[in-house]
């Protein structure tokens, strides 16, 4: 178990090491041996020594960076959103979600169920507490075995919501996903923000299945880096649909502005919380929020480094 253990990891980490050892000329037994030092110094992990180019780095450059254990201060979990289950929170914002859903625990008759079913074309289906897109699919409500999917909704931990409907100015970026900004804030400032894409024809945008991000400023909606992955890929254009990414203007800016300020309003309590926010052709809508809100895709596109800001923020009264 512990040679497959390390095989594992090897291989993972010559995965991610390409790009910097073809960069570099470095070995991988170099860069791992860089790596581990990051991780003792800088708590950082595989992807966020590639993703923040840490081998170009030194120790004064690397501070700069949100790792996975500086993260740890800045997400308190006695400050956190307390909505990990997808339903509880589209319940409790359902006035900025706006849209229908059914769930296990929530709206769970079998009368609420048919009336969607009749409502709807078609609908997600996801895990109450899935990240990252994991488990979510699109059910066609018209050809489905509807007695199916009932003993899967009421059988399993799984919601289904309304299919959203993105404005056509977000669809270009890549018209599979709906395309979603990922606002941050920080005791209730409005600190990041970033675009995510799906790409290749994936129905979900989230960087951890493969999708792109890239940096938005707070101030205009403008995109203002290239377009990233986690594996650490740069893309001037949309590698699908050849959208040029830097200099994209998000839609409806100031509406996404408003939207956010008000669900943080709505929660005075909470530190970090990352907001999803879909456009639509009647405004934005409010997708979920995330308790940990991703310091990856909110420093990786650039890389531009996050922590001094962050935590002075955070420490703010």
């Amino acid at each position: 178990m512990q040679k497959r253990s390390l095989k594992f990891f090897w291989e993972h980490f010559g995965e991610l090491s390409e790009r910097a050892e073809r960069e570099t000329g470095r070995s991988r037994l170099s860069l791992m041996l860089s790596w581990a030092g990051a991780f003792a110094v800088h708590g950082c992990t595989f992807t966020d020594y590639f993703l923040y180019e840490f081998y170009r780095l030194n120790h004064t450059g690397r501070r700069e960076f949100v790792t996975l254990r500086r993260m740890k201060p800045i997400i308190r979990k006695d400050l956190t959103l307390g909505y990990g289950m997808k339903d509880e929170f589209l319940d409790r914002y359902g006035a900025y979600v706006k849209r229908d859903w059914i769930g296990r625990n929530l709206r769970n008759t079998r009368e609420e169920f048919d009336r969607f079913c009749d409502a709807h074309d078609a609908c997600i289906v996801k895990p109450r507490n899935n990240y990252g897109g994991e488990g979510v699919r699109r059910v066609d409500l018209r050809t489905c075995d509807r007695e199916a999917l009932w003993r899967e909704l009421t059988g399993e931990d799984k919601i289904a919501e309304e299919l959203i409907v993105q404005c056509p100015e977000m669809a270009s970026l890549h018209p599979g996903s709906v395309n979603t900004v990922r606002p941050l804030t920080l005791k209730g400032k409005f600190v990041a923000a970033t675009v995510r894409m799906g790409v290749g024809g994936a129905f979900v945008d989230n960087g951890s299945a493969g999708g792109i991000f890239a940096m938005v400023d707070v101030d205009t909606g403008i995109v203002t880096s290239f377009g990233a992955t986690v594996s650490g890929q740069r893309f001037l254009r949309h590698p699908t649909t050849g959208v040029t990414i830097p200099g994209f203007q998000i839609p409806q800016w100031d509406a996404v502005k408003k939207l956010v300020a008000e669900v943080t309003a709505m929660t005075p309590e909470l530190v970090a919380i990352g907001w999803d926010v879909a456009v639509t052709p009647d405004g934005p809508v409010l997708v979920e929020g995330n308790d940990h809100p991703g310091p990856q895709i909110m420093q990786g596109a650039g890389p531009r480094g996050m922590y001094r800001y962050w935590k002075q923020v955070v420490k703010e009264p």
